[in-house]
């Protein structure tokens, strides 16, 4: 049992709080690790996640930044309000976390979800995001069939999850995350179906899903536009639609830096979590643009 693989084994050894905060109204779960006057740093999950999706990114983050992670509107054990969640709901939530925490500026890590609403918030209050690490990047069309594709492969993934929450229909969701399936830890499944077992997301879902039946992506004058300094993660072994809007982003927003990564899917922060924490840590760290 040496190599066993859990959230906890990753969490025990780092002092963090686990809590909720009140957003106009809306239980919100974060946890928060690291010193109270260091940098502050959102990390902010993909769809229908969870904090626990950056179990391996705390420690490390938490020896440089003010780290917190959230469960996004609607997701994880935050509120569930009765309305379809655009990308703009996302981002202003996020804005509210940040106010009920006194945070001013911060650095922000996105995957998939998570980067296209750290973009959005970044676009609509310029001052607020110092830096902005993509991974799994979206929130960019480069093709709208398969940007519609793959949009319908999430909402019946998720949709089916929550509809009929077992070990393997959870399972089946989050698998198509990492590029090897038996590397996700079974502690990680176990979170999402306790999730996805609360009797408030079965309802809860579909607004969740709401921002992928299109509409809601950056315009290239908005990518343009975002002059911050922003880290995209390519992994360069999936090549999907994901890495087709890594690539896009470096062409297009004026001020990127590009991180091919190996050994990954969708989640470099898990899956490669060594070369992750190393590349966006430095990045979030120096000074001035990439």
């Amino acid at each position: 049992m040496q190599d066993h693989e859990s959230i906890w084994r990753h969490l025990f050894r780092t002092p963090h709080r686990l809590g909720w905060v009140n957003v106009q109204g809306v239980q919100t779960r974060y946890l928060e690790a690291g010193p109270a006057d260091a940098p502050a740093v959102l990390l902010l999950h993909g769809t229908a996640g969870s904090l626990e999706n950056f179990c391996a990114n705390y420690a490390a983050y938490s020896q440089h930044f003010r780290v917190i992670g959230i469960d996004l509107l609607g997701c994880g054990w935050t509120d569930k309000p009765d309305f379809d969640y655009l990308i703009k709901d996302y981002a202003e939530h996020v804005r509210g976390v940040m106010d009920a925490l006194s945070i001013k500026r911060a650095g922000v890590v996105g995957v998939s979800l998570g980067s296209w609403v750290g973009a959005a918030l970044a676009l609509a209050h310029p001052g607020r995001v110092d830096k902005l690490v993509m991974v799994a990047p979206a929130g960019i069309v480069t093709n709208p069939d398969e940007e519609a594709r793959v949009a319908e492969g999430v909402r019946k993934r998720r949709s089916a999850a929550a509809a009929d929450p077992s070990w393997e229909t959870v399972a089946a969701a989050m698998r198509g995350l990492v590029l090897r399936p038996e590397t996700l830890m079974d502690d990680l499944i176990a979170v999402r179906l306790d999730i996805y077992g609360d009797p408030r997301m079965k309802a809860a879902m579909p607004h969740l899903l709401a921002f992928t039946l299109g509409g809601q992506a950056l315009s290239e004058a908005q990518w343009r536009s975002l002059t911050l300094p922003i880290q995209v993660i390519a992994a360069v072994d999936a090549p999907n639609m994901f890495l087709g809007n890594a690539y896009a982003i470096v062409k297009t927003a004026p001020n990127v830096q590009l991180v091919e990564m190996r050994g990954c899917d969708h989640w470099a922060q898990y899956e490669q979590a060594t070369a992750f924490n190393e590349a966006s840590i430095a990045f979030l760290q120096k000074e001035g643009a990439p």
